[in-house]
């Protein structure tokens, strides 16, 4: 079995993307990283390479997956911190507060592929992710705890014309550029959104940035889409359209099928519950779900 230490510099490049986020994260220094991470290549025959700013595997990982089962086993005995994946909006909201054995990643990845693939290679063993997209019937292997539902509305600029209107539809939207995804990010998002005729090319990311999401939104006629959470972070420099999307937004636990019985998945879901219980006081719009697994 490869040393926790040697294969964490790995699979923390994989997930937090630069030597610096695992030495900070993992406190280690950085040539301890790549020290690290280049014994865990040759271990196990591997090579890896950027792929669309990510970090990608090249080879047979058959050995490899076998001793991450092995890892995220003693990470839940207590030998290392688990490792938990939000959204850009629940990280600073519902995560504020965790267990002491959880480590928030920076929880600046777009859409649900990449998160899925870290959680069922066991690179993270938990994903804060939004409704409503979640695993699907073909990925048994992964499990959604349902926490809480939302409304999602547009929002805009300060000064928009939109916010002139006294009413307003979707083909109001329609006349101003609205903010994009890419394709296949947030399937049923997607959908949605095509189905009221508002998916286009424009703001186009991989990994959150706020001066590409919100701060295009502030500075241009760009409209965008809003929760309540994520109206929080927003940093006061959005306003509320009066229209709501054809679908609800809300937070959703991701854990791999085979950890849901494990107490510390529990124990974090009762914190974030409590957390999301908090912030309804306040917001009324936070609906309390607290599901079976599906």
């Amino acid at each position: 079995m490869i040393e926790l230490d040697v294969l964490e510099a790995l699979d923390g490049l994989q997930w937090l993307r630069t030597g610096e986020e695992v030495a900070k994260r993992f406190e280690i220094s950085q040539p301890t990283v790549s020290r690290y991470t280049a014994k865990a290549l040759d271990v196990f025959g591997l090579e890896m390479q950027r792929v669309n700013g990510e970090w990608e595997l090249i080879g047979d990982q058959t050995v490899l997956a076998l001793e991450r089962e092995v890892h995220q086993l003693a990470r839940r005995l207590g030998r290392r911190r688990l490792r938990l994946e939000a959204t850009y909006w629940s990280a600073p909201t519902v995560c504020k507060t965790l267990p002491d054995d959880w480590l928030l990643g920076p929880s600046n990845i777009v859409g649900i592929q990449r998160n899925f693939a870290l959680l069922e290679d066991r690179v993270v063993d938990a994903w804060l992710a939004g409704l409503p997209d979640l695993p699907t019937a073909s990925q048994p292997h992964l499990s959604a705890i349902v926490l809480s539902r939302m409304p999602v509305f547009f929002v805009c600029s300060p000064g928009h014309p939109l916010l002139a209107r006294d009413q307003i539809g979707y083909g109001d939207i329609a006349e101003f550029p609205t903010l994009a995804l890419p394709a296949g990010c947030y399937p049923q998002v997607e959908s949605a959104l095509k189905s009221i005729h508002l998916w286009d090319d424009g703001v186009r990311m991989s990994r959150y940035c706020r001066d590409k999401w919100e701060g295009r939104s502030e500075a241009e006629l760009v409209v965008g889409y809003g929760t309540p959470l994520s109206m929080e972070v927003s940093g006061g420099q959005l306003c509320r359209l009066p229209l709501a999307l054809p679908f609800s937004s809300g937070e959703a636990l991701v854990v791999r099928t085979d950890l849901l019985a494990d107490p510390r998945i529990e124990a974090l879901t009762q914190q974030l519950l409590a957390n999301l219980r908090q912030l309804a006081e306040t917001c009324p719009e936070i609906e309390i779900v607290k599901c079976e697994p599906v």
